[in-house]
């Protein structure tokens, strides 16, 4: 089956033509006039302006369970095609990579979900709940080396060993690390831009936004690949025995997911958050971006979590990486509850984050009732 074909077929159309109704334009930009430095096929008018759907209600099934899927059912799931390319594609990595997900698809035009179990990257179509793709991941050095690699994502063995590596590694760029990055298109798509944009949405998904048959030059991304690991997910669900259990495994709570946030930062209720400072998780644990829990149920305007984690020894002084505090938050927000909690537990006042105070942004914002009780 040629690619157009297969076009008409993942478009429910059975046939190589374009739909009746034509698909906007699409056109290259030259190699200088973008950062890759090869031409690449500009498909933003079909992929981020058609929308996918079926009609068939088991595949739309499949995808609704996919959405907060975490994987674990394809921990052990062998890929339709038996064949083996052998790569050694390499990422960046902040230390083992634990279990979880690394692309949650939300909406159907996400076409693939990414996990990592069992020391392989799981690469599953949504829309079929099928993994079609496995690679073997270790981490050398802070390196994330892939292969080799299990599978075809075409779901055939016509799919070349070249295209299958380009592939991989596009959507661990696009999908895993957020980046924008040339989708690699099969041989002689260039020759029909508008199909070869269809065949984008259809076979990849709208994180497709430009496209290019040639090798995109690029050296390891500075990102470091992260996971929404299986302790993160089992403290959002409130799952105890899960987060036991996975702490008992190793799983420690200050692994940061691909938001930059630890486990404890993903406790949405103040029993759970409890059980985690139980179970030994630090109480001033740290975001990428510095903030704490504290910080964070400030944030939420949450007095129950933070009157829990000021009981517990959370530093009401702590710094983000900008310089702001918890007391700056809920003085900002106007939260004069969690502003007198604060100062009960001997926030400071005068403590300035890119020349305010708590008070100083207090009155800024328009909360004078509050600019008074800080001056």
């Amino acid at each position: 089956m040629g690619l157009w074909d297969k076009v008409g077929q993942l478009m429910g159309r059975g046939g190589s033509k374009p739909p009746p109704n034509e698909p906007p334009e699409v056109g290259w930009l030259a190699d200088d006039q973008n950062r890759w430095g090869v031409p690449v096929l500009d498909v933003r008018p079909v992929t981020q302006t058609m929308l996918c759907c079926t009609s068939d209600k088991s595949v739309a099934e499949k995808f609704n369970t996919m959405t907060n899927d975490d994987g674990t059912a394809f921990a052990q799931e062998d890929p339709p095609v038996a064949r083996v390319v052998e790569a050694s594609l390499r990422y960046r990595a902040e230390g083992p990579l634990p279990p979880g997900v690394l692309f949650y698809p939300k909406v159907m035009e996400h076409k693939w979900a990414i996990y990592h179990h069992a020391g392989r990257l799981i690469f599953a179509r949504t829309w079929q709940r099928r993994a079609f793709v496995v690679a073997d991941v270790r981490v050398d050095s802070g390196q994330a080396v892939v292969g080799p690699i299990r599978g075809a994502f075409d779901g055939t063995g016509d799919e070349p060993a070249s295209f299958t590596m380009r592939l991989l590694d596009w959507f661990v760029r696009s999908h895993a690390l957020d980046m924008v990055w040339p989708a690699p298109l099969p041989a002689g798509a260039e020759a029909q831009p508008r199909t070869a944009a269809l065949w984008c949405i259809s076979a990849l998904g709208n994180l497709a936004v430009v496209a290019t048959p040639h090798e995109v030059p690029g050296g390891i991304p500075e990102r470091p690949l992260r996971v929404h690991s299986l302790l993160h997910i089992a403290v959002a669900r409130g799952d105890r025995v899960a987060v036991k259990s996975l702490v008992e495994s190793g799983l420690t709570f200050d692994l940061r997911a691909k938001d930059g946030l630890t486990p404890v930062h993903w406790a949405l209720k103040a029993d759970m958050l409890a059980f985690c400072l139980d179970a030994g998780a630090p109480v001033d644990v740290r975001s990428d971006e510095g903030a704490t829990p504290l910080m964070q149920a400030a944030q939420a305007r949450s007095r129950e979590q933070m009157a829990l984690l000021l009981s517990r020894g959370a530093d009401p002084d702590a710094k983000d990486a900008r310089g702001f505090t918890a007391l700056h938050r809920a003085a900002e927000m106007g939260e004069i509850e969690l502003v007198r909690l604060l100062l009960e537990h001997g926030a400071s006042r005068s403590l300035e984050a890119q020349g305010h105070t708590p008070g100083s942004l207090a009155e800024k914002r328009g909360h004078p009732e509050i600019a008074k009780l800080l001056a």
